[in-house]
């Protein structure tokens, strides 16, 4: 694989082996670096850990893109609920608030593309790198979350663990 560090005029190979890894709650591997599209698309590759929500929020800019490779996963779309199963595929439009879960006893894959990328990216590092410090809590996260774009829904997250017997991600969630 040529090391061409994020030019987008040349072919680009990477699989959860060779991908970054992030530290935010499901097991997270950026598959497609956003650098490689000029920004246009992120891809990463998740593994949500059984009993698992992600916080309800919603992003300015990104629509999301998900393939479930394996497992079910539960999602909730601007008030809507849907269970996904391996081989289903959801949308979710910017400015849209949404979440997902994995409410079953085994490990559920995903693959999640995001456009534009370049912005969803670096939030995701960055939240990585809080997490790996040590420094993240609710003040440090929603600061992230406000200078990328993301809005968090903290009443609907009461309601959905409620409902589907599941935890959030982070303690800074609760």
């Amino acid at each position: 694989m040529p090391d061409s560090h994020g030019d987008p005029d040349v072919p680009h190979v990477a699989s959860i082996d060779t991908g970054t890894s992030l530290s935010v709650g499901a097991v997270t591997v950026v598959i497609g670096a956003s650098d490689w599209t000029d920004g246009s698309l992120n891809v990463m590759d998740q593994i949500v850990p059984p009993g698992l929500i992600v916080a309800p929020h919603s992003h300015e800019k990104e629509h999301q893109a998900t393939y479930v490779v394996r497992g079910t996963l539960g999602f909730w779309v601007d008030g809507e609920e849907f269970e996904i199963g391996a081989g289903g595929y959801i949308h979710r439009p910017a400015g849209k608030v949404h979440t997902l879960w994995n409410a079953t006893d085994e490990p559920a894959q995903m693959l999640e593309i995001t456009t534009p990328g370049r912005g969803f990216e670096t939030y995701m590092r960055a939240l990585s790198d809080l997490n790996d410090s040590g420094a993240a809590d609710m003040e440090s996260v929603t600061r992230l979350c406000a200078r990328h774009g993301v809005h968090m829904v903290p009443g609907l997250l009461k309601e959905l663990c409620a409902k589907h017997g599941v935890s959030p991600a982070g303690g800074f969630w609760k």
